[in-house]
C-alpha cells in the first residue's frame, strides 16, 4: 500500500499543494511528504492528528542524530484543510490497492469505483470528526476538570 500512496503522491503537481511551513522547516514538513503521510494514515484508519503526530515522534526521533522538526497536530490539521482534494486523490489510490488485494485474496469479487470515492471522503471526514472530538474533550478538560470521555466512562454527565 505504501507504494500505491507513493506513486499517487508523485503524480500530484507540487504547485497544487499548499505548504503549512517554510521550506526550512524540515523534510517531514514538505508538502508531498505530509500528503503521503496523511493518505497512508487514513488508509490504515488512523485518523487523529494527535495520534499521527505522536506516532511520528515515536518512530522518527530515534533515527535522527540532530533534533528534527516534526509536525504537530495543528500543522497536520492545517495541511488537511488546505489540501483536502489532493489527500482524497492519494487516499483513493491506497484504497484501490487495498480493494485489489481483497479481490486477489477472494474476499470480494469486485469493488465499485464509486464506493472507493465514498470511502475516501468518509475517511477524511472521520479524521476531521476525530480531531474535533479531541478538541472538544480538551476544552471540557480545561473548563470542567475532566473530558467528555472520562465523564462517560464514569457514567456521569458534567
Amino acid at each position: 500500500m505504501a507504494e500505491a500512496v507513493e506513486l499517487a503522491v508523485e503524480q500530484v503537481d507540487a504547485n497544487c499543494l499548499r505548504a503549512v511551513a517554510g521550506a526550512d522547516a524540515g523534510p517531514v514538513f514538505q508538502p508531498k511528504t505530509m500528503l503521503g503521510l496523511l493518505a497512508f494514515c487514513y488508509a490504515r484508519q488512523v485518523y487523529g492528528s494527535r495520534e499521527i503526530a505522536a506516532q511520528l515522534g515515536r518512530e522518527l526521533k530515534p533515527f535522527w542524530v540532530n533534533d528534527i522538526n516534526l509536525p504537530d497536530a495543528l500543522s497536520l490539521q492545517r495541511f488537511r484543510a488546505e489540501n483536502r482534494d489532493s489527500i482524497a486523490v492519494c487516499l483513493r489510490s491506497a484504497l484501490s490497492f487495498l480493494a485489489e488485494e481483497k479481490i486477489r485474496q477472494g474476499v470480494v469479487t469486485h469493488v465499485k469505483r464509486a464506493h472507493i470515492y465514498q470511502e475516501a471522503h468518509r475517511r477524511i471526514i472521520m479524521a476531521m470528526f476525530t480531531d474535533s472530538l479531541e478538541a472538544s474533550e480538551e476544552t471540557n478538560t480545561r473548563r470542567f476538570g475532566c473530558g467528555f470521555g472520562v465523564a462517560v466512562r464514569r457514567g456521569r454527565v458534567h
